[in-house]
């Protein structure tokens, strides 16, 4: 089951590649609402082979998930690969610049059973497809909007250190 959404950000490429790229602010997310979320490589910068081991409580069960960054292919796309004890999936991210302060963001993903119970849930998942359509495009929307909103925080705090 494959879930798209484009969105137009008002802020530069360069500050939207920043953003999306942003790993630790996701570990440090995660961990808020009380996930572990742990490194598995050795790497020392941003770059393909990144790997995280994710366990905590998703959607009311308990779930162990391995993530890595399959391409990191700054500034325009960063490929992760999501494995879990029945579904896989890959998140793509693609950022395009539509001016110097504007750019497109499309992200997809793209589930795959890998077992009998998961081919249960997708397969009822697909009966409410319009629905999590909406539900995927909304939350997109709202880290779009948070994007935009970070890149006006900065905006502003430079006009006020240099006014």
């Amino acid at each position: 089951m494959q879930f798209t959404s484009v969105q137009d950000i008002n802020a530069p490429l360069e500050h939207v590649f920043a953003q999306i790229s942003d790993f630790d602010s996701y570990e440090a997310y995660a961990m808020r609402i009380g996930a572990t979320v742990e490194r598995t490589d050795q790497l020392t910068q941003k770059q393909a082979g990144m790997c995280w081991h994710f366990s905590g409580e998703l959607r009311g069960k308990n779930r162990e998930i391995d993530i890595e960054l399959e391409e990191y292919s700054q500034p325009k796309e960063i490929k992760l690969n999501f494995v879990s004890a029945g579904i896989g999936a890959v998140a793509v991210f693609h950022v395009m610049a539509l001016t110097k302060n504007q750019t497109r963001m499309k992200v997809t993903v793209d589930m795959k059973a890998r077992s009998i119970s998961a081919r249960l849930v997708m397969q009822s998942a697909k009966l409410a497809k319009n629905s999590l359509k909406r539900k995927f495009n909304h939350k997109v929307w709202t880290y779009a909007n948070y994007i935009e909103g970070t890149f006006g925080k900065k905006k502003r705090r430079r006009q006020q250190q240099q006014g």
